[in-house]
């Protein structure tokens, strides 16, 4: 793992940080690959662990630099997978998901100092309302009604009932995991780290 080294100034600096923070979008990247579905009714949400380099990132550049990876990532899958309308949507999302996230992190980021289980519990319990919340939202208001729209997609049951039984489900999972894995993978990486 890199780390920063503030005792590299100026132009150095200003290189390692960007060779990071491109390090980190490639890896996200990667990661989006490695995706299965976990709710039955909804196939189309896949859960996968993109989230975790962006951040770590975050915990390293701040809250700028995870948005930075995120949408480095969002923008290299975007073109990889297809610069298509449908699969912006897609794309979308998953970015408003990551700066969720990113931002749940960030309001509650002290209790990362604090090693106790409960200040752990407080930043996953936050990352997982926030990520289940917004996304339904987005999905309601947009993200599937644009699919319905530009696709042509027909839902087997109402909007309301698959959010409710599928998309929100899938968040509470999605948001849990994912903040766990986080915080693990952060506390051993704590003394390696800079925490902004």
């Amino acid at each position: 793992w890199i780390s920063m080294d503030k005792s590299n100034q100026g132009h150095n600096f200003q290189v390692r940080e960007l060779v990071e923070l491109s390090v980190l979008a490639c890896l996200s990247f990667v990661l989006m690959f490695i995706a299965f579905p976990i709710i039955p009714l909804a196939p189309f949400l896949t859960i996968d662990f993109s989230a975790l380099p962006i951040l770590l990132g975050t915990i390293m550049f701040g809250p700028a630099g995870g948005i930075i990876i995120a949408g480095l990532k969002s923008l290299l899958y975007w073109f990889v997978t297809g610069a298509s309308i449908p699969n912006l949507i897609g794309v979308a999302a998953s970015l408003i998901s990551s700066i969720t996230l990113i931002t749940a992190y960030w309001l509650t980021r002290k209790a990362f100092l604090n090693s106790k289980t409960r200040h752990f519990f407080t930043i996953v319990l936050s990352m997982t309302i926030s990520l289940t919340i917004v996304m339904s939202l987005l999905n309601w208001l947009f993200v599937l009604p644009a699919y319905m729209s530009v696709l042509g997609m027909h839902l087997g049951i109402p909007l309301n009932q698959l959010i409710l039984l599928g998309v929100v489900p899938f968040n509470l999972i999605k948001g849990a995991v994912v903040g766990v894995l986080f915080l693990l993978a952060a506390d051993r990486l704590k003394g390696r780290l800079e925490i902004k």
